[in-house]
This record gives structure tokens, sequence and C-alpha cells, in this order.
């Protein structure tokens, strides 16, 4: 028999560990419910790179003739996971992910919505085609509760809409980063990971609060930072103009050797507290039993601090002050065992619910 084959639209070969990690985690679960017998292939703006990093097939997500040949062969199209049908980075965006799927009915292969982090959809327009989209698709799985009222919201009747998780939570850590992290893991000092990222109109984000952050962890916390950048090359860049500005004595460590998913969980999952502008060092630490804090910049960052009972978790990027998120952080620290716990829990149900969109995909091409 041949395999049941699946084309993955999504934002892959971009450099963002996130969507990397969403990747992984849809190959793992694939992997585990149905083997060899499962194919995936791949649009991606780095087909080499995305064959080197999951090796699995890839043709470029912008060249047509090869996205259709790849539709052609397929037997269903999974948009996502991520956040992909919003219009807050661009219109354009939002109309290249439509397209796909559009091409995909037309060639008259099953459309599935999977694992979607949806929204914003700021512009009428956007609403009626994401709208018109969600009515055709085979089925939907959204990552929060959020998406599915938004789909709601917007006259979506479509009654296949369900809640599951991001497929990052069918990943596991292992001792990939061991190597990168000997020289700090020997200290007597908790690790605290952070993940930050450049947000904001130009010259509105001040290095300031994220300086005065890394300072107030190792004052008020006793513990040693670690940079940790989620995407290359934009998340490196702003690390390093952070340890440059720094003038500490001693530099604060930066983790730029990590690029592959794998190696970031297994890095978070070394820390005692993780703390994330980024979405997916997040589940990397809820992952990982880790106690993470948000800096909130986007209202994914709350819908999923919510969906793992974590809200009192949660500063806003834009006006937090460094000293009391510090001393939350000490309190984390504190309470580390009974968070562990907590999140042991939420990491397993997390991972249950990731993987019915496996689950779902396969039962909807009838192979289970």
């Amino acid at each position: 028999m041949r395999p049941w084959r699946f084309v993955l639209s999504g934002y892959y070969g971009c450099g963002n560990a996130g969507d990397e990690a969403v990747l992984a985690g849809i190959k793992a679960g694939f992997q585990r419910l149905a083997g060899e017998r499962v194919q995936l292939f791949v649009l991606s703006q780095n087909p080499q790179a995305t064959a080197a990093l999951h090796g699995l097939d890839a043709v470029h997500r912008m060249q047509l003739a090869p996205v259709k040949q790849a539709l052609l062969q397929s037997d269903m199209l999974l948009c996502g996971g991520g956040s992909l049908l919003q219009d807050v980075t661009s219109l354009r965006s939002l109309l290249y992910y439509l397209l796909v799927m559009a091409l995909a009915q037309r060639l008259r292969k099953p459309v599935m919505f999977f694992a979607q982090g949806l929204g914003p959809l700021r512009r009428a327009l956007s609403r009626r085609l994401v709208r018109a989209a969600a009515e055709r698709a085979a089925y939907i799985t959204v990552r929060d509760e959020e998406s599915a009222q938004l789909l709601r919201q917007i006259g979506v009747r479509n009654a296949s809409i369900e809640v599951t998780a991001d497929p990052a939570f069918c990943l596991s850590p292992d001792a990939s980063a061991e190597p990168l992290l000997r020289e700090w893991a020997s200290l007597k000092r908790p690790l605290i990971g952070v993940a930050l990222r450049a947000w904001g109109a130009a010259g509105e984000q001040s290095a300031r609060p994220y300086l005065q952050l890394l300072s107030a962890l190792e004052a008020v916390c006793e513990a040693q930072p670690i940079l940790i950048p989620m995407q290359q090359p934009q998340d490196v860049a702003f690390a390093r103009a952070l340890v440059h500005q720094s003038g500490f004595a001693r530099p604060t460590p930066l983790l730029d050797q990590a690029t592959a998913p794998h190696q970031l969980l297994s890095a978070i999952a070394h820390t005692q507290v993780t703390i994330a502008m980024r979405l997916h060092a997040l589940i990397f630490a809820v992952r990982a039993a880790v106690p993470p804090f948000a800096l909130r910049y986007d209202q994914k960052i709350e819908s999923q601090m919510r969906l793992f009972g974590l809200e009192q978790n949660i500063a806003h990027w834009h006006d937090f002050d460094p000293y009391e998120v510090a001393e939350k952080v000490k309190e984390l620290l504190a309470q580390q065992a009974i968070y562990q716990e907590k999140l042991s829990t939420v990491s397993q149900a997390m991972e249950e619910r990731a993987l019915r969109n496996m689950e779902i995909a396969l039962k909807v091409i009838g192979a289970c």
C-alpha cells in the first residue's frame, strides 16, 4: 500500500524556531500514529534547509509549478500550524495562505485548518475571505479557544471546529543542548532562560528595561540569565546588541549556537525559569515542566498562558517593571517543585490534544 501523503503549508524555512518546532512536532506526531505510512511534503521558503533540518521532502512555497505538483501527488493539504491567518503582519501573507488552500481545492484535494492560531483579522476583507475558506475546509483544528471564538464571530458555521493544542507538544526534551550549557550548568546559581524579540515601531523599543531585567535577575534572584534567541537572524542580532550595550563585568551568556527545535527545547529544559516574549519558548517551558513568565506583545501569548492556567505570570512588554518581574521570578523559583508537578500534568494533557490534530487528519482521508 502506498503511503498517505500530506502537503504542509506554513511559515517553514524562514528561520523561526517556533514554526520549525511546529513542523518537527507534526512529523513526530504522524510517526507515532502511523509510522512510515505517512509521507509529508513541505512548502518551504528554503527547501534545502527544511530537508536538512527535518529530513522531509520540500519545494519552494513561492514557485507555482512545484507547489501544484506536490498537491497533485498528495491526499490532503494541511494549512498550519502557527499564526498564519492574520492580517497584522500583512494582507499579502494572509492572501498567500488562502491562495494555496484555494489551489488545493481546485485540484479537488481536501483542506484542513491545522492547529491554527487565528487572528487578528482587522480588515473586513480579511474576515470575509477567511470565513469563505473556513466554510470550505474539510476540518478545522485551532490551538486555543480564542481562535475558535473568532471563527464563530466572523460567521463561520462549519461544524468541524475543534480546539486541540500546538503540535510542538509532540516533542520531548533530550540531551542535545548539554554541551552548549556545560559552562553555566556547573554554576551554583539558578539558570534563567530569557527569550526576547525586537518589537514595536522603529525607535519605540528601548534596550534599557531589558538590560535592567537581566541585572535584576542577577541581583534579586541570585540567578544566571541566559539569552536564548528563537529566530534567526533577528533575535540573535537583538540579543547581541543587548550583550554589547550591557557593560556588565561578566557578559550575559548568549546561546546563539542552538538553532534546531530539539536543541532549544533541551536548553530551556535545563533552566529553572524561562522568561519569554516568543510563544514557543513558553510552550517549550511548559513541555519541559519549567515555570514560564511571559512578556506579552500579542494576544496569542495571553491565550496560551490562559490555556496553561498561568495567566498570573504575564506582564506587558511595553511597560513592565524589571524589578517586579524579577521578584515574580524569585517566587517561581521558590515554588519550582509545585510548578513542576502542575506543568507535568498540563504538558501531558497538551501532548494528547496535540496528537488529535494528526488523528483527525488521518481520519478525514480515511486512513483510520
